[in-house]
């Protein structure tokens, strides 16, 4: 059998070191290793990548060659000069602080607030009173130009452990993140 390891936003874990990939963990002999950069560096670039084995290299290639076709080599290529001359690690870690100042912003926020929540990663899960459909209350937050993302359509099995506001940290800007999150509070209170 062969294991598919997804490394979507493995590289921007925020609190703690990220976890090591199952190839570089073991001998990857039976590990298929994909990722993008779609997160780290552009979704314009529309380019991923996939690690296998060295014995199924010509393998893959064969099976690249037929599909709709890659990015333009130019483009290819200059990710390729950006990973190996370590631009890719400097622009991660940069990344990362800028990721992690801008969820610190937020976490002091519902801190003072002593809002529930869960921090993991570029997202804060909101915790919402019982009884509250996240559904009905990001549709009226949307009215206001706040976009948090309701939890409960990842489920498939309604409870009240399956609500929630998904509140992405990506592209919140600290100096404003206090009057945002002061704002969407007292919305989620208003119900």
């Amino acid at each position: 059998a062969w294991v598919v390891e997804d490394d979507y936003l493995g590289e921007l874990q925020l609190g703690a070191r990220a976890a090591p990939s199952l190839v570089a963990a073991g001998d990857g002999a039976r590990v298929l290793h994909v990722g993008t950069f779609s997160k780290t560096i552009s979704p314009m670039l529309r380019l991923g990548f996939l690690v296998v084995p060295a014995d199924q290299v010509e393998r893959f290639a064969r099976h690249a060659a037929v599909v709709p076709p890659a990015p333009a080599p130019l483009v290819q290529l200059a990710v390729a000069a950006f990973l190996r001359d370590g631009h890719f690690l400097r622009h991660l870690r940069r990344t990362r602080q800028v990721y992690a100042q801008r969820r610190a912003a937020l976490v002091a926020c519902l801190d003072a607030a002593s809002a529930t929540y869960i921090a993991a990663g570029l997202t804060v899960l909101l915790r919402l009173a019982p009884g509250v459909s996240d559904l009905a209350l990001a549709q009226s937050l949307a009215a206001h130009g706040l976009t948090p993302v309701p939890l409960s359509p990842w489920f498939a099995q309604p409870g009240p452990e399956n609500t929630g506001l998904l509140l992405g940290v990506a592209d919140l800007r600290v100096e404003i993140a206090a009057e945002t999150c002061a704002r969407l509070l007292a919305l989620v209170r208003q119900g």
